[in-house]
């Protein structure tokens, strides 16, 4: 299992840009071009192109011999590679992915001031509790989110499965989820601080989450896909 992650910078000049949109499948270039904002457009096109890098250096495919599906719930996967799970999450100027052979779900979420009043809509009871008695509601809130949101995404069902339908519990220093005052067993969660301003949790099967980020540049992601010095 790894987890990668790239921060976005400045705004790609416009061939650039072009050229890497030439990259990923028809249909989803089609759509990134309908973004009003910049910002909005890098952080699809960069979520695909990262699963598509990790993929070429994994499998050492041709970015054309990559094609992605979803399920009924719109969670991707990659045709004809059974044994690769991944999933992908952007927010603000990050995105993150993580990859195994087993079901994997990841979040991240910017930290933003929000009406504390939602949780009680998306949330468990005891979980709205715990954001309220909080030192800092708003850090409490994004954490159990982002948690919760690694959890949906892992199970590959979308909101069909009720954010409020389960609470994240810390039981023996090991965060775990209660449903219908039961603890799931055999679902390992991990947080990490990746910058600032921003929460981000992992949900697995694997308990071996690692323990480190693989970070990887602007660059090196455009190289994969624009030969150095073509442009």
């Amino acid at each position: 299992m790894e987890v990668y992650a790239i921060k976005l910078l400045n705004k790609l000049d416009e061939l650039t840009s072009q050229n890497l949109l030439s990259s990923i499948d028809e249909k989803k270039r089609e759509r990134l071009l309908k973004f009003v904002f910049w910002q909005d457009m890098h952080r699809s096109l960069f979520a695909d192109l990262l699963v598509r890098k990790i993929i070429i250096d994994t499998f050492n495919l041709a970015n054309e011999e990559i094609y992605f599906s979803i399920n009924e719930f719109g969670k991707p996967s990659c045709e004809f590679l059974h044994d690769f799970h991944f999933n992908v999450s952007h927010s603000g100027d990050w995105i993150v992915c993580a990859i195994d052979k087993d079901p994997v779900g990841i979040d991240i979420e910017k930290i933003s001031t929000i009406d504390i009043d939602v949780s009680k809509n998306f949330f468990s009871e005891s979980e709205h509790n715990d954001i309220l008695l909080s030192n800092d509601p708003f850090d409490c809130f994004f954490a159990l989110w982002s948690l919760k949101e690694s959890y949906i995404k892992f199970i590959g069902k979308g909101l069909s499965h009720p954010l409020n339908s389960f609470s994240m519990k810390l039981l023996n220093n090991k965060i775990c989820i209660e449903s219908y005052n039961q603890v799931l067993e055999n679902i390992y969660f991990k947080q990490y601080f990746i910058d600032e301003g921003y929460k981000m949790a992992v949900c697995s099967l694997n308990p071996n989450i690692p323990e480190k980020l693989f970070t990887y540049t602007i660059k090196d992601v455009i190289n994969t896909f624009i030969v150095p010095g073509i442009l």
